[in-house]
């Protein structure tokens, strides 16, 4: 009698432990695989944008929700001999264009991105030099200086990017705004500045990692 029992109890605890068994395995098929990230950095080349003509950016992504938001640095080198056949050897001019690139998801791997940020341009200008030296040399020759700007921007386009994706793209129209010096005319002494926007836009293709 005892035996039936024991046989009784070991079969209830093996159909106990088989039924809780199956259930978890159930639970583990039934879970979502995680979802995926977008890749925290990218490098991109940009044709046109906030360089002119093109540019190398690095960009990381800082925060991801509910609005993805980026930040860039990029690198553009240009000589005007690679375009035309310039007398002058102005030599090369670096422009490093950097800023934030907020997007917002629309579906899927489809966002509607603005852009905010700035460009540094250094290049060579012919300009007139007087010192104690020369001011009674008349008429001076000009010469060629090094010469710095700083041009802010700002973009609105559309990016496709999928998340854990390697490859993304950016297409958008930008804008640069810069202050410009005027004279009334030639001869005049009098000077004033403008704020002018150039029309513009660009076209990116990148790799996150």
């Amino acid at each position: 009698m005892f035996e039936k029992r024991a046989i009784l109890i070991v079969l209830l605890l093996v159909s106990v432990v088989s039924r809780d068994f199956a259930q978890e395995s159930s639970s583990l098929e039934k879970t979502d695989p995680p979802q995926e990230k977008m890749n925290a950095n990218g490098i991109y080349l940009e044709l046109g944008g906030n360089a002119g003509i093109y540019s190398i950016n690095y960009e990381r992504i800082v925060l991801e929700s509910p609005v993805h938001l980026s930040g860039r640095l990029g690198l553009g080198l240009m000589n005007e001999q690679w375009i035309i056949d310039a007398e002058d050897k102005k030599g090369m001019e670096l422009l490093v264009p950097f800023g934030v690139n907020a997007w917002y998801t629309l579906a899927g791997a489809h966002h509607l991105e603005l852009g905010l940020g700035a460009t540094f341009y250094s290049h060579k200008v012919y300009a007139l030099e007087t010192t104690a030296s020369n001011i009674m040399v008349q008429p001076l020759p000009p010469r060629l200086i090094r010469k710095n700007e700083l041009w802010t921007n700002f973009s609105l386009g559309y990016r496709m990017q999928k998340e854990g994706g390697k490859f993304y793209y950016r297409i958008f129209f930008n804008g640069h705004l810069s202050r410009r010096v005027l004279a009334d005319n030639p001869n005049a002494h009098s000077q004033y500045s403008v704020l002018t926007l150039d029309p513009w836009g660009g076209f990116s293709i990148g790799y996150g990692f």
